[in-house]
């Protein structure tokens, strides 16, 4: 047995395994797959224009990949024919890439003249994610909503993460079969059981994983290639059984083809795919699909196949990948163009039949064409130069690999260089608000245009069409020094701000990403009593979190771990004060809460002769109020009463217990609703960048009035406890 990088494994060619044939398994083309190709793609986009649903269609897509790709490495290994890993690789993405490539660069152009300026780096990263097949992960870390109602607010990029799952896939299956390979040889099993030995396991794996994952963090595991695995490896053992079963009688095959059939369009309507998928709910396209596949080719007037294997079937499937490419960036930019979250049956059938066509001209002009010459240039100019046949077989895989490398340097650079001139734009527009709130208060005053004696200067509203991740404060990356925490296991984000020398006093900042968000009015303050801080934050985690019943989704579970750690840390770094977010607002008055730990938290700290502030959290609203600034005619209409927003202040009794200890509430609705309004406009600033977080740029603007109305509560900054 041999392996090397152009050649791969491969079992000794005087091998005594009989061919493969059975009912199903043919050297020639699969009609009736390709036109099952061809209906999981219709499916997907009839789902996601007329329905605005998941069908379930692209699992099958994804199952048809993996069952055709181990048939004909099943083949291999069986007549001990090369592996030949990297001739695999470099041909199937020469044949991946022309297509993507040119949706890619299309789609971004589209985004930069259709979509917000707000969103223009985001999608330059979905590009360049995409056009390395990373798509899926890039959402799965950025807790990518896919079935958020607003079609207009969906990347156009987004169905690139299950291309990009079966590109990793399409890497990691061949491995797969070596290891299948190797086995035949040194373990001396027949290729079939050595083959269901290694998917067997994956599938065992990945669908444990799979259900425990979607249960959990359903969000992340949509996109988590782990968790898709076993619909591959379903494929694999699927084209594995059919080498060795007996055709069953033409009329059970009819019924299983029409089951099938059935069962995969009724999916997206019967499902919760949204919320389910890819834990075990997910077997049901794939095991539909799997019915459709065996029945196979019956040439039964009744049967499906006779659908499959018609004309349009066919010549749909032909197009099937570049349909799948262009109906979503098409219906996503359509959508932001008209300004509608949902399009007609009408518009529906336009974007469809435009999106055939297009994908027609993608496959006749860019597929066919660059599939011929990366197949055959190098060859054929070795050939002419009368190599002899290895050079010529070499001369195959390299033309694809400098293919492959052409393309990517072709589009690669426009992509990143995008990226970059958009990130450029968004630290620009970020900088300049800041200088302005900072050095000209009179024009840019936010929060501080409520002081009385304050004339507002008409001007233009900052940040103006700002991204929504620039509007943020960043996460801290770690702490230094004496705080040189170790909590990576609970992601908890430690940062540390040394404004004086070690013996200062010492503040700490506790608390969710609304916390975070507040540590740019809180630096301010720290600076003014020449303290230190210290950030102790973990995004979704309110400070204290004490309820196990809320921990349903796995998001939260991190949460109790997190407050008992941060007061550990709290407890042995001895801050002067404690600054936290001591309620969580909802989108209604009576939605207001506190966690049931506060007290005890409260008396904790206190006890140690700690302080703790606690910050009344700002409303939040249904909608995303940054968006809702920049799209609307009248600012008010992004307006709510507050009465609306607020009720009684629910931290306000508990802090009351503990004010003669250290514990004071500050609350700051009057400055979040003056006049009885909660707007998203304060002193030409604008304040919110999502429907519940404040703006950085505003929240440099609160410094001055959380440090007075500390004051005057009775904190003392100096505090009577030293670092």
């Amino acid at each position: 047995m041999a392996f090397n990088l152009f050649q791969g494994i491969r079992v000794p060619k005087n091998n005594t395994n009989p061919p493969y044939e059975s009912f199903l398994e043919t050297r020639g083309f699969r009609p009736e797959i390709q036109g099952l190709r061809a209906f999981a793609v219709l499916l997907v986009v009839i789902y996601h224009v007329w329905v605005g649903k998941v069908s379930g269609g692209v699992d099958v897509f994804l199952f048809i990949s993996a069952f055709l790709l181990s048939l004909s490495f099943m083949r291999k290994i069986n007549e001990g024919k090369p592996l030949k890993l990297l001739n695999y690789w470099t041909h199937v993405f020469t044949r991946l890439l022309p297509a993507a490539s040119v949706v890619i660069l299309l789609t971004l152009a589209g985004s930069f003249l259709v979509l917000s300026p707000t969103i223009w780096s985001a999608r330059a990263v979905d590009a360049q994610v995409s056009l390395f097949y990373w798509q899926n992960w890039n959402l799965a870390n950025n807790s990518v909503n896919y079935f958020a109602s607003n079609t207009g607010g969906k990347s156009p990029f987004l169905h690139f993460w299950s291309l990009s799952i079966q590109g990793q896939i399409f890497l990691l299956w061949p491995v797969l079969f070596a290891i299948t390979a190797l086995l035949v040889k040194k373990v001396r099993i027949k290729p079939v059981p050595a083959a269901v030995l290694v998917f067997g396991l994956v599938f065992c794996a990945s669908f444990a994983f799979s259900v425990w994952e979607t249960k959990n963090f359903a969000a992340y595991a949509y996109f988590d290639t782990r968790t898709r695995l076993w619909e591959f490896a379903v494929g694999t053992l699927l084209a594995i059984m059919t080498l060795k079963w007996k055709p069953a009688h033409v009329g059970i095959r009819v019924v299983m083809g029409w089951i099938g059939t059935i069962g995969l369009i009724t999916c997206g309507a019967v499902l919760p795919v949204e919320k389910a998928f890819p834990g075990f709910l997910a077997l049901w396209p794939i095991l539909f699909g799997a019915l459709v596949i065996i029945a196979g080719r019956t040439d039964h007037k009744f049967a499906i196949d006779r659908l499959l294997v018609s004309k349009p079937l066919l010549n749909l499937g032909n197009i099937s990948y570049a349909l799948y490419l262009v109906h979503w960036p098409m219906l996503v930019l359509y959508s932001a163009a008209v300004g509608k979250p949902r399009v007609s049956f009408l518009e529906g059938t336009v974007l469809i039949a435009a999106s055939i066509g297009l994908a027609w001209v993608l496959n006749r002009f860019v597929e066919k064409p660059l599939r011929s010459a990366s197949d055959n240039f190098l060859p054929a100019l070795a050939s002419k130069l009368k190599f002899k046949r290895p050079v010529t077989s070499y001369a195959a895989w390299a033309g694809n690999i400098a293919f492959v490398a052409a393309i990517l340097a072709l589009v690669a650079p426009t992509v990143l260089g995008t990226r970059a001139l958009a990130e450029q734009r968004d630290a620009q527009v970020i900088n300049n608000a800041m200088v302005s709130v900072q050095n000209d208060a009179d024009t840019y005053p936010g929060a501080r245009a409520l002081s009385p004696d304050k004339e507002l200067v008409e001007a233009d509203p900052i940040p103006k069409n700002a991204t929504i991740a620039s509007l943020f404060v960043p996460w801290d990356t770690g702490c230094k020094g004496s705080y040189a925490l170790t909590h990576e296991q609970l992601d908890i984000s430690c940062g540390y701000t040394k404004n004086a020398s070690d013996d200062a006093p010492l503040f700490a900042v506790v608390g969710s990403s609304h916390a975070l968000q507040k540590t740019e009015a809180l630096k301010g303050i720290s600076k003014q009593a020449g303290a230190n801080q210290l950030n102790l934050l973990l995004t979704g985690c309110p400070y204290p979190f004490t309820q196990p019943e809320n921990t349903v989704n796995g998001f939260m579970k991190r949460c109790i771990p997190f407050t008992e750690n941060a007061t550990a840390e709290i407890l042995t770094a001895k801050p002067t004060t404690v600054f936290i977010i001591s309620t969580t607002t909802a989108t209604t008055a009576e939605g207001e809460t506190v966690d049931p730990g506060l007290d005890e938290t409260l008396r904790k700290l206190t006890d140690a002769g700690i302080q703790v502030i606690g910050i009344r959290d700002n409303p939040r609203f249904a909608s995303d109020m940054y968006m809702c600034a920049m799209k609307a005619k009248n600012i008010d209409d992004c307006a709510e009463p507050i009465e609306a927003k607020y009720g009684e202040d629910p931290a306000a009794p508990i802090f009351a217990k503990y004010a003669d200890r250290g514990a004071y509430q500050i609350d700051l609705k009057d400055v979040y609703c003056p006049d009885g309004k909660c707007s998203v406009l304060q002193g030409n600033v604008y304040m919110y960048a999502d429907s519940n977080h404040l703006t950085n740029v505003y929240e440099a603007t609160l410094t001055d009035i959380i440090y007075e109305r500390a004051l005057a509560a009775g904190w003392d900054p100096k505090g009577t406890t030293a670092k």
